[in-house]
Parts: structure tokens; C-alpha cells; sequence
């Protein structure tokens, strides 16, 4: 799986919310921290199951990955608008979660080919 481009970008994705977004969340806003970690976690749970899977499961998961990716676009815009976050670092996980929603959806439509 270490070839497997969209999980390494995944697991980037993880480490940089984890160590630079979710440390800096306060208490008050737990909820939030935890929705976010909970999505991020579901992000790389359907790629790898998207990927050991084929066929409709296969596509299953891969719309589910799509759906955690929304969904972690939602909790970084609150954390933002609330000010817990800066632009900067909301832009950093935004260009990560652009790619990985660029390459899933080129892998589902890589799927529709064959």
C-alpha cells in the first residue's frame, strides 16, 4: 500500500490536523475537534476499504471518502469563522483535501471506464 498514492496523502492529511489544528482547538470547542478527528479517521477508513473492495462496494466507499472530505471541509470552515483557526493554515488543509478529492474522483471515474 506504500504506492498507494491517495492513502499517503491521507495519512499527511491526518498528521499535519492532528499535530497543527486539533492541539490548538480550546476545550469549549471539543465538539468540533472531535467531529473533525472522527471524519479524518473515516477518510482513511473508506480509502482502505475503497480499495480492497471492487465493484459497487468499491464505489461505496470511494462516494463515502468524498463524503468525509465534505465533511471535514465543514468543521474547518466553522473552526474558521469562529477564529480557532488561521486562513493559512485552514488554505494548507484545504489545497490537501482538494487533492485528495481530485484524485478520488479521478478514480472513480477510472473505475466507470473499465
Amino acid at each position: 500500500m506504500e504506492d498507494f498514492k491517495i492513502l499517503n496523502k491521507s495519512k499527511l492529511l491526518f498528521r499535519y490536523i492532528e499535530e497543527n489544528i486539533c492541539n490548538n482547538i480550546p476545550r469549549i470547542y471539543s465538539n468540533y475537534r472531535n467531529g473533525l478527528m472522527d471524519n479524518v479517521v473515516n477518510l482513511n477508513y473508506y480509502i482502505i476499504k475503497a480499495n480492497i473492495n471492487d465493484g459497487n462496494i468499491r464505489n461505496k466507499y470511494q462516494k463515502e471518502v468524498l463524503v468525509c472530505i465534505s465533511m471535514i471541509d465543514l468543521y474547518l470552515g466553522i473552526l474558521l469563522d469562529i477564529n480557532v483557526i488561521s486562513k493559512k493554515k485552514f488554505m494548507t488543509v484545504i489545497r490537501m483535501l482538494n487533492e485528495i478529492r481530485r484524485m478520488t474522483i479521478g478514480w472513480i471515474s477510472n473505475e466507470k471506464i473499465k
